[in-house]
């Protein structure tokens, strides 16, 4: 029988709503099977292979250094590309795209781009409560707002307003949350 995978990239700032995107998701699709592959696990790979903190700033730097030393904002395309077509999941979540070149990969695959959009002061509270960076449990919001304009990161609204799929907005409750995600799939009939 012939199964067909959905394809879903998620675009969002930091704290906007990514992995509870992902929860929900699997809350309303049980019976499916879901893959999240996060760009960022591959960036704190070569932050491992260097022996260096996996901060943003230095993911930052890592991802800025390799796409100016090869020349290419879509430098993890390939590897992304092929961890997806190597999957036997139902879904498969392509999480935390930054640069308008790696949309090609889940456009390519027929998938759809969801752009999840927040307030800067509800993602920074957010971010607080549930720091995945080594430097953000500490830090201010002064420094929040420019980690949001670091190379890496200034390019996200941008891609959110003009190549996604659809927008879910993310300011509300998380039932709120979870009534934008059903209406999402519904919308991209997937079930």
């Amino acid at each position: 029988m012939y199964r067909k995978t959905h394809y879903i990239a998620t675009v969002a700032e930091k704290g906007a709503g990514k992995g509870l995107f992902v929860e929900i998701l699997r809350k309303l699709l049980p019976e499916k099977r879901i893959l999240m592959i996060r760009s960022s696990d591959l960036w704190k790979q070569i932050l491992d292979v260097l022996c260096k903190e996996a901060s943003r700033e230095n993911m930052d730097i890592v991802a800025t250094a390799l796409r100016n030393a090869f020349r290419d904002d879509g430098v993890l395309n390939t590897p992304l590309m092929r961890k997806m077509k190597e999957t036997d999941a139902d879904i498969v979540v392509l999480d935390g795209l930054r640069k308008p070149e790696e949309i090609s990969p889940i456009k390519h695959l027929g998938g759809s781009v969801v752009f999840i959009s927040a307030k800067p002061e509800l993602r920074f509270q957010r971010r607080k409560e549930h720091a995945e960076k080594s430097d953000e449990r500490d830090m201010t919001f002064e420094q929040f707002v420019h980690q949001d304009d670091l190379p890496s990161n200034s390019t996200i609204r941008s891609i959110g307003e003009t190549m996604a799929d659809a927008r879910i907005e993310n300011n509300g409750t998380k039932k709120e949350f979870e009534a934008a995600i059903k209406k999402f799939l519904q919308d991209k009939n997937i079930s």
